[in-house]
């Protein structure tokens, strides 16, 4: 980034001011990985504000990705969980 001559305005600084984060940020914040979340925006269509050139999310994006991404938990799999761990262990013979 350049540094912004007297009397320009910086558009990372406004941006966090009104509460967006940059990619590398939410990254972060979300426990994912930067690629995965530059991937998700430039081809997988999540939700985020470009201002020029660059890519910002804000809160609600960053909950909306989260929900898009949320895997459903698979029923049959935790029954087999429970079941396996309810079963008494058996004795050797």
């Amino acid at each position: 980034m350049s540094t912004p001559t007297p009397g320009t305005v910086d558009i990372g600084e406004l941006m966090r001011r009104d509460g967006y984060r940059d990619p590398k940020e939410a990254a972060r914040a979300m426990g994912v990985g930067y690629r995965w979340l530059l991937d998700g925006l430039n081809k997988h269509g999540f939700p985020h504000t470009r201002m020029g050139r660059s890519k910002w999310l804000s809160e609600d994006d960053i909950r909306e990705i989260r929900t898009l991404c949320a895997i459903p938990a698979d029923r049959s799999k935790i029954a087999r969980l429970r079941r396996a761990q309810s079963k008494p262990a058996r004795a050797a013979a």
